[in-house]
């Protein structure tokens, strides 16, 4: 229960400057429309104006973060995830660093795509490009939007690091009930395990 409370903190916090915004222009639509429309002393148009500005951005603060949240709850379940306040950040960020003597960043690339497969969690939708250190997926989700996934791989000394990025793939989202935390979290353990096993079998 703290861990949903956290995560719904942590929208509110993250649409406050949208309800804000709603809260300024609705207000001021209404005050434009009670001194101009039906010439309402200014006093009192002030009053009406705040008050209705004030219930548009608490409603678009209801409205917006409980079903998002209802939504991670579902999803970081499904993934067997403890949610937390970081699965609201977009893009959800992941990093795995590991000793790799003697691989490539392709064979990197390609073991993790191999063990993502093999894991069939998540569900792959799509592989955009396999290449020299950079794997790129289209991810489903059970819950949420679809994820685009780019690993990124990087060799050097011997020394492997991999930066895991997901993201909706409908750019202009700003949250995705947890969606791409929790790809991020699974990928990150894929990472790992493929890493290590690169390091294992040389």
């Amino acid at each position: 229960m703290q861990s949903t409370i956290t995560y719904w903190l942590a929208v509110v916090r993250r649409v406050a400057p949208a309800a804000g915004l709603i809260a300024l222009v609705a207000g001021g639509a209404m005050l434009a429309v009670l001194l101009v429309g039906d010439g309402v002393p200014v006093a009192s148009a002030l009053g009406q104006s705040a008050l209705a500005g004030l219930i548009c951005g608490v409603a678009f603060l209801l409205v917006v973060p409980v079903p998002d949240t209802v939504t991670a709850v579902r999803t970081a379940s499904h993934y067997g995830l403890l949610l937390e306040s970081a699965a609201a950040r977009l893009p959800a960020v992941r990093r795995v660093t590991a000793d790799t003597s003697g691989a490539t960043a392709f064979q990197l690339a390609d073991s993790i795509l191999h063990t993502i497969k093999k894991a069939q969690t998540p569900v792959i939708a799509e592989v955009l490009e396999l290449g020299h250190g950079k794997v790129s997926l289209i991810c489903k989700t059970p819950y949420g939007p679809q994820i685009q996934v780019s690993v990124d791989i990087a060799v050097a000394e011997g020394r492997a690091v991999a930066v895991i990025t997901c993201r909706p793939t409908t750019s202009w989202k700003r949250l995705d009930g947890g969606a791409s935390w929790a790809i991020a979290g699974t990928m990150e353990r894929h990472a790992r395990a493929a890493l290590s096993e690169s390091e294992t079998g040389r």
